[in-house]
């Protein structure tokens, strides 16, 4: 089925799973080793964030340390951003290739939590950082759905 809205490619080079990170009290103290086990890859994405996205990423933003009812906002997320990915050329840690997004929750729920926050965060964003260099002289975006703030998800 062809999308409505044309998809947005965005390039997941700067997707990192961080290893070793540490969390102490709903903070990260040490980021750990970065791993960007996405180089040269790229997703799909229809670049229009649901009601239900939005109010899941608040959920887990204003989470802090509580982690009662985390399992079923991650799960909803990932089935709103499962409707939103259109196709991905991702990799798993052994290099075979990811099974299609599309519609399937089930692949998001297999990725890292770091996998994870970046589709959320790069499929929120309006423009990528490639159109935001290239766009840089434009006026800036005036949409109702801000940047969002990191969230930081307990550790796996």
């Amino acid at each position: 089925m062809k999308p409505k809205i044309p998809p947005r490619k965005i390039k997941s080079d700067d997707c990192a799973i961080n290893v070793g990170q540490v969390i102490e009290d709903g903070e990260i103290v040490d980021s750990g080793v970065p791993y960007y086990i996405h180089q040269g890859e790229w997703i799909e994405i229809l670049p229009v964030i649901t009601v239900a996205e939005v109010m899941n990423i608040s959920r887990l933003q204003n989470a802090a340390g509580d982690v009662s009812g985390l399992d079923e906002n991650l799960s909803l997320l990932c089935e709103e951003l499962a409707r939103r990915l259109v196709a991905w050329n991702w990799t798993g840690l052994m290099g075979e290739p990811l099974d299609p997004p599309n519609n399937r929750p089930d692949v998001l729920m297999k990725l890292s939590s770091d996998e994870l926050m970046w589709l959320m965060t790069a499929s929120s964003s309006q423009e990528s950082p490639d159109e935001r260099k290239k766009d840089s002289g434009k006026s800036e975006n005036t949409s109702s759905v801000t940047a969002l703030n990191p969230v930081v998800l307990p550790s796996e």
